[in-house]
């Protein structure tokens, strides 16, 4: 009878530690999106950001001293509305967010100018709202009256939420 249970035991045992050998496997990470599929999920969710630039229209926005090196990045989007932008960039390596986020803020300060000089009020103000973040490699600025929204979106998104 003694000699059953121990054996019984001991295979418990073994299913437990096995089972916790597998639960402590390191998983392998999702995979980051494309800062295109990223913008593209913004467009389905607001359909105001309808205008999509292509990457040499994009390319101009913030490289009008030709001094943006475009090599620290991965691949990016932007997308804008009447009223609005939004741009992400995904970097090869988070060394060098604060350099993009540096040149996004400078486009955030050219649409901060082109709304005050066009008097939109509308646009003026989602300039002046508009914020640089950053979650990992990514970059991204919004200038939007639904901004907040717009920021909760792409950091699910990048969160895997």
């Amino acid at each position: 009878m003694f000699k059953k249970l121990t054996i019984i035991l001991f295979i418990l045992l073994l299913i437990i530690f096995a089972g916790l050998l597998f639960s402590c496997a390191k998983k392998e990470p999702a995979e980051s999106p494309h800062s295109d599929i990223l913008a593209d999920k913004i467009s389905g969710q607001f359909s105001d950001f309808s205008i999509k630039l292509e990457n040499d229209e994009a390319e101009k926005l913030f490289d009008a001293q030709n001094d943006f090196d475009f090599s620290k990045i991965e691949n990016f989007a932007v997308r804008q509305s009447i009223d609005g932008e939004v741009g992400i960039f995904k970097l090869y390596s988070d060394s060098s967010v604060d350099y993009v986020k540096e040149k996004a803020a400078e486009r955030v300060l050219k649409l901060q100018t082109d709304a005050s000089s066009e008097g939109n009020l509308e646009s003026l103000k989602a300039a002046n709202n508009a914020e640089v973040r950053s979650y990992g490699n990514y970059v991204y600025y919004v200038s939007h009256g639904q901004k907040d929204r717009v920021f909760k979106l792409i950091e699910d998104e990048l969160k895997g939420v």
